[in-house]
């Protein structure tokens, strides 16, 4: 019997681990128990994040690592912030909430394919590791379209007050998922703070903040990458590389 290799195995038990607070998501918010069910779509996302991290660490990247991390994303950032919009923010409507909700899951699983097939395109040929994603990726786009309901949870209730402008942002979202356009890619460029100290102090701010107040934290998160995409057009533009991931 062939022995089980830890480095290999740990970053797909982070990935299913990040699948199942994608799965307790859902759960939560079938029960209406919105807060939790944002919570575990965070610590999903903290867990797409170490688990990339690790493989390239431990050097430990592997087909099977692909598909899960690929599977669990579309669970955890397609389909479980999708269902929470729809039950939290359209649930007396069903007509346009169903639509849009709808459109940011089917928008997710095509983000996923076609990043899918870009990755294997990568691996036959040679060139230099790209910075930039084509559109946005889907945890950030999960955070994107779940705005309108953190807000809710901070006194205005703007959202259910404007069902189609919600169901119209959320769409949007869904679109620039798979659009052309050129974002930073933290995964595959180096990162920009180059002290130790610098990412350690930053890490504890941000850290301290969510602790404290998540949801504000999380809109001024939201709000610094949105205006980060102008950026990563001009530095794309001024790039010699131009493919995007």
């Amino acid at each position: 019997m062939k022995k089980l290799d830890f480095k290999v195995l740990l970053p797909n038990v982070i990935t299913l681990t990040g699948l199942s607070f994608g799965l307790s998501s859902i759960r939560f918010a079938i029960e209406l128990d919105f807060n939790l069910a944002i919570v575990c779509i965070l610590f999903a996302g903290v867990c797409d994040v170490l688990d990339g991290m690790l493989a390239r660490h431990l050097q430990s990247q592997s087909d099977l690592g692909a598909q899960l991390d690929s599977l669990s994303d579309f669970l955890s950032f397609g389909i479980a912030p999708g269902l929470l919009i729809y039950m939290s923010i359209f649930n007396q409507d069903h007509g346009i909430g169903a639509f849009a909700a709808l459109a940011f899951i089917i928008f997710s699983c095509l983000r996923l394919a076609l990043y899918n097939v870009r990755l294997e395109k990568s691996k036959t040929t040679e060139g230099k590791p790209e910075h930039f994603f084509s559109g946005i990726p889907t945890p950030v786009g999960a955070i994107l379209i779940m705005l309108p309901l953190t807000h809710s949870f901070m006194g205005y209730n703007w959202a259910y007050e404007n069902l189609n402008f919600v169901a119209g942002y959320i769409i949007l979202i869904s679109g620039l998922l798979v659009s052309r356009i050129p974002t930073f890619s933290i995964k595959r460029k180096q990162f920009f703070i180059q002290s130790k100290l610098g990412f350690l102090v930053l890490f504890s701010i941000i850290a301290l903040s969510m602790i404290n107040f998540l949801w504000i934290t999380i809109n001024v998160l939201a709000l610094i990458y949105l205006l980060t995409i102008p950026l990563s057009i001009i530095a794309w533009q001024s790039s010699p590389n131009r493919d995007s991931a």
